[in-house]
């Protein structure tokens, strides 16, 4: 009988036991987890701060590159402008006169599938903002506005395929046609294939309309296409960084006078 009894006693230890071990399989991962979540609330709170001066350090490291890219842009433009006053002068000829405004947006929408076609900013009409005028990065064309709501746009990108834009060869003064392919590359088409140009020639926009006016730097020629119909296109690199395209600028054109023949 004792036997017995030392036999159900260990058997009801070891069933113990086991309910306990298979207790302890199913509750430690919940108290892992637990702990966890607690330790990472904890943290939060130093971690927080950390990661907004984080965020405040590269935005204004983002600022102070585009800010740069800015001055530098402006003191070739002042260049270039005395310069051609200084023509215009030479040749008896009154310089234009034109009222401009910058305006600067930032970029709230831009869809993956539509990378290299289009963006949303958060200036409209109300702000001024109408059909056809130049949109800037870094000093640089990298578009045009499409479609103006009251207090957001709609940009066209330099990289799209339907975006046709008048553009000159500033040191040969070539005209020719700027076209995207929606895949971030950028063509000057209508290009004579007898004409050498040589990587890093600047292309600027053409006189074409009252809201574009000429002069916008765009980019720098970079290679040769294939020549197709008797015109070789060749490949423009943007000035600007396409890829992030965060704050920009729309230019504003008021009414222009100037020679008239």
């Amino acid at each position: 009988m004792s036997k017995l009894n030392s036999i159900l006693v260990n058997s009801l230890v070891a069933m113990f036991f086991g309910l306990m071990t298979l207790w302890m399989s199913y509750a430690l991962p919940l108290t892992i987890r637990f702990a966890a979540d607690k330790v990472g609330v904890m943290l939060s709170y130093p971690e927080t701060p950390v990661q907004e001066i984080r965020a405040l350090v590269q935005t204004a490291g983002n600022w102070m590159m585009e800010r740069k890219g800015l001055q530098d842009r402006n003191r070739e433009l002042e260049i270039e402008n005395l310069a051609l006053r200084a023509a215009l002068h030479d040749a008896a000829l009154p310089p234009p006169v034109s009222t401009s405004e910058m305006i600067g947006a930032r970029v709230t929408l831009r869809y993956p599938d539509a990378w290299w076609k289009e963006v949303r900013i958060n200036m409209g009409s109300s702000q001024g903002v109408k059909i056809g005028a130049p949109v800037l990065s870094e000093g640089y064309m990298i578009g045009k506005i499409i479609m103006a709501g009251e207090n957001y746009s709609w940009v066209e990108l330099i990289t799209s395929a339907s975006f046709l834009l008048a553009a000159v060869v500033n040191e040969t003064w070539d005209l020719g046609v700027i076209n995207g392919d929606d895949r971030g590359n950028i063509w000057l088409l209508y290009m004579p294939p007898e004409r050498e140009f040589k990587r890093g020639m600047m292309v600027s926009t053409a006189m074409v309309g009252d809201y574009l006016p000429p002069g916008i730097p765009i980019g720098k020629i970079w290679g040769d296409g294939d020549t197709r119909d008797g015109f070789t296109p060749r490949s423009v690199v943007s000035g600007a960084h396409l890829t992030q395209l965060y704050n920009l600028q729309v230019l504003l054109i008021g009414d222009v006078s100037g020679v008239r023949n």
